[in-house]
């Protein structure tokens, strides 16, 4: 009879789990609040994100750094870093804009499964250090609890950019594996409750918990008004992270996920 029990409100959880849903509000960022997060420029206008590791680095997604259907990688030159201010068309004194020198996509890119959709950037020159405006990501080593909040900050998708945030809630892996998205999650991704704001989310996005970079967004589901996100926790990719930062060779010529 106690084993019944405990079967039927564990039951009762994963339902209420799946039908749970947490309202999301963006809101535009303030100054200073997320001074690691850059705006990534490449031909094709996707306003993606990046996150500043180092003086020299940012990370990105894969997807953010190659043309559309991760054919090939956009030549250095054609890639861009703002950071400091994202309003380019009236830059502020904060504002520092770079080119890239060298891009690193993971050898192991998966674009169908998004599998490892992580990227490093190379500046040509480096970022100004200390700044007002642009700093240093101090990455999350720490399992993040379910029911925790985070933010995911993205830009405004029309007009100038802006950096905005919204929140998101950290989900039982297993519930959303098996009753929400039925999607298998490798054990570096983390679950999120639904997002559910209507506009498009781009991958790239950085997920911050307790100012702490958690993850980055690497795919998306949608139903409906909800979008569900795949986001790929940073902390699972800290050594392949410091061996870019020292690579001395470029990306083989020609390599593209798609030939693997």
């Amino acid at each position: 009879m106690g084993k019944a029990v405990i079967t039927s409100i564990v039951l009762l959880g994963a339902i209420l789990g799946c039908q749970a849903q947490t309202e999301t509000v963006v809101r535009n960022v303030g100054f200073g609040e997320y001074p690691s997060v850059v705006f990534v420029s490449t031909p094709r206008h996707q306003r993606c994100m990046g996150t500043v590791i180092n003086a020299n680095h940012v990370l990105t997604s894969g997807t953010c750094v190659m043309t559309d259907g991760a054919a090939r990688i956009y030549p250095a030159l054609l890639v861009q870093v703002v950071g400091g201010d994202l309003s380019v068309p009236n830059p502020v004194v904060t504002q520092q804009t770079r080119v890239a020198q060298h891009i690193f996509v993971h050898e192991h890119f998966r674009p169908r499964t998004n599998d490892n959709n992580v990227a490093i950037i190379r500046l040509a020159e480096p970022f100004h250090l200390p700044s007002n405006g642009i700093e240093e990501a101090h990455i999350r080593m720490r399992i993040v609890p379910q029911g925790h909040q985070c933010d995911v900050v993205r830009t405004t998708l029309t007009g100038s950019p802006v950096l905005q945030a919204y929140n998101v809630q950290i989900r039982n892996r297993n519930l959303c594996d098996s009753c929400c998205l039925d999607i298998f999650r490798e054990e570096s991704n983390i679950c999120t409750e639904p997002i559910t704001i209507s506009d498009s989310l781009l991958q790239g996005d950085s997920m911050f918990c307790d100012g702490e970079l958690t993850a980055i967004a690497a795919t998306v589901v949608s139903n409906d008004q909800t979008r569900e996100f795949h986001f790929n926790q940073v902390r699972f990719f800290t050594h392949w992270i410091q061996q870019q930062l020292i690579r001395t060779q470029p990306m083989p010529e020609g390599w593209s996920p798609n030939g693997v």
